[in-house]
């Protein structure tokens, strides 16, 4: 080997290193490029991850909160319900005890009139009646209505000696107007 090969294999060799050594420069500012981008991605998913939490920890808190309303309507609607069926049972109890009290009452009527079979009693034809008679003068219009007023039709002309539209208002005859109520006046 003479003198020049040797030359050109040294300097083949350099430049093999220095390639390689820009090689291995380029790798490590590579990596370094992509390990700032993958932290810099890592920190922006972090950031993500914890808006999320806090939007998760907030709707979670919203479901609990309207659950609980839930179960508290439920528990309202339930005592409700249970009410409605006390309130029915007490309601079917007292049927039931007004048809044996009628029942019983038409039982005595029978009784009474097989005692006195020939003897017609006074009112032995009206027991039982009242509450008919009532709910047909409240059918007719002649008795207190439904809110306790008279509905006869003399009441309603105003043409009874007790309406009190005909009855004077206080201090009548210091109005100018003796029909006028003074809370109405124009005064």
């Amino acid at each position: 080997m003479d003198g020049m090969t040797v030359l050109w294999i040294v300097v083949a060799l350099a430049a093999l290193v220095i390639l390689v050594a820009l090689i291995a420069a380029a790798t490590r500012k590579s990596s370094k490029r992509r390990a700032d981008r993958n932290r810099q991605e890592a920190y922006e998913q972090e950031q993500q991850a914890r808006t999320s939490a806090v939007r998760a920890e907030k709707q979670q808190a919203a479901a609990d909160e309207v659950e609980a309303r839930s179960r508290k309507a439920q528990a309202v609607a339930d005592e409700k319900a249970a009410e409605a069926r006390r309130l029915a049972a007490g309601a079917n109890e007292r049927r039931e005890a007004a048809a044996d009290a009628r029942t019983e009452a038409d039982e005595h009527r029978t009784r009474a009139q097989n005692l006195h079979p020939d003897e017609s009693t006074p009112h032995a034809a009206s027991w039982g009646k009242e509450r008919d008679r009532s709910e047909d003068q409240d059918r007719d219009g002649a008795g207190p209505g439904r809110d306790g007023q008279p509905t006869d039709e003399h009441w309603a002309d105003g043409q009874h000696p007790d309406d009190p539209r005909r009855q004077p208002w206080p201090d009548a005859s210091k109005s100018e107007h003796p029909d006028e109520h003074p809370k109405h006046s124009s005064h």
